[in-house]
């Protein structure tokens, strides 16, 4: 292990793939896509306290935080005795609770700004309405009827929250009801819940992953040569990747689209 590696603490090893400790933050999030929050000083302030607090953490296996990948189906759900929710581990809760702690306290100018750098999905927040809504009303409401009235119900419901998230995305963050304001800052803790997830993957590690040295090819493709022998044949692996159309829903805030 590196001088550099040794001082990282238990994710020294993702100094390998991450650089320098004291750029970690921007390093993650550029390197997992979440290229906004190079941008955005509170997004990476975030990340550098949820990550700091993780390694202070007293886990045998770093391994354990590989877990806060599904948190987004865990933390926030309101306990019900009819579904068995997965145990994160009592440190990946701490972390999470933590990282919930860091979002609290922003100003709502601030965590918009987070939203906008790590680009969270429109469907994700209405998620995570959904959830802080359950639990503000005390659990599931369940009634009895068709099942035609049921994907009634379901299909209002689809709508109201749409049009709830609508008001996270497009009006003043000084006009956000309480709810909504929870439900973007449980959607946050999942998003950089797993960009600790993503650093405990690269720590744990065997090996450096392969870096890919693209090439753009024409205006139809990009090639990724990828310098790595593949097994048994002692060959170089190549990828293209054709331009798609792209169909989904903006991200939040209408962050700037790629298209492809």
């Amino acid at each position: 292990m590196s001088d550099e590696s040794a001082r990282a603490g238990r994710f020294g090893r993702a100094s390998l793939v991450l650089g320098r400790r004291e750029g970690w933050a921007a390093a993650l999030c550029q390197y997992t896509g979440r290229v906004g929050a190079l941008h955005s000083p509170a997004a990476l302030a975030v990340v550098e306290g949820a990550l700091a607090f993780a390694e202070e953490r007293d886990v045998d296996d770093v391994r354990e935080f590989e877990n806060l990948w599904s948190a987004i189906g865990v933390w926030g759900q309101f306990p019900s005795e009819y579904v068995t929710l997965p145990d994160l581990g009592e440190a990946s809760n701490t972390v999470l609770a933590h990282i919930q702690q860091l979002l609290e306290q922003l100003a709502p100018q601030e965590l918009r700004e987070v939203a906008v750098g790590l680009s969270a999905e429109q469907h994700i927040v209405g998620m995570a309405l959904e959830d802080v809504e359950e639990a503000a009303s005390g659990g599931p409401e369940f009634r009895g009827g068709a099942m035609a009235e049921f994907a009634q119900r379901m299909l209002l419901n689809d709508d109201r929250i749409g049009d709830a998230v609508d008001v996270l995305v497009w009006e003043a963050p000084g006009d956000w009801p309480s709810l909504q304001r929870r439900a973007l800052v449980l959607t946050l803790v999942w998003e950089i819940a797993a960009l600790v997830g993503y650093a405990a993957e690269l720590a744990a590690a065997e090996a450096r992953p392969a870096e890919l040295l693209w090439q753009a090819a024409g205006t139809r493709h990009l090639c990724a040569g990828v310098r790595v022998p593949v097994p048994g044949p002692a060959v170089l692996v190549w990828a293209s990747i054709d331009e798609e159309e792209f169909e989904g829903r903006p991200l939040f805030s209408q962050a700037a689209q790629l298209g492809v």
